[in-house]
């Protein structure tokens, strides 16, 4: 009697978090970042790190490892990220930030790794 109870809700929730995960746009992986901070003297400072996260687009939000960032403002709405592409597709995110920007490259070339 339960058997079928049970059933029935684990198909309904398997068919909410597949809409869930279906909405939430296109999955990248990023393997390096790079921070661009402009200094009182108007210098650039750049630091580079070796790092790895994920970025999930939408319509018009970038979420960068569970941060949300716009890139497609609306009304009032600051621009708070831009989408950098070349030939090959997105090639990179650059989230502004107060005093610079901060970028998140996509890995390419995945590695795949076997056991």
């Amino acid at each position: 009697m339960l058997r079928p109870i049970l059933l029935v809700v684990a198909g309904v929730l398997s068919v909410a978090l597949y809409r869930m995960l279906s909405r939430g746009g296109k999955t990248y992986a990023y393997d390096r970042t790079q921070v661009l901070s402009f200094l009182s003297d108007g210098s650039e400072h750049v630091i580079q790190e070796e790092t790895n996260g994920s970025i999930i687009i939408t319509n018009k939000t970038v979420l960068i490892d569970g941060l949300e960032y716009i890139f497609k403002p609306t009304d009032n709405e600051p621009v708070q990220a831009l989408l950098d592409f070349d030939d090959s597709g997105l090639r990179s995110v650059r989230v502004l930030l107060q005093d610079g920007e901060k970028q998140y490259f996509i890995n390419r070339n995945p590695v795949i790794r076997t056991a």
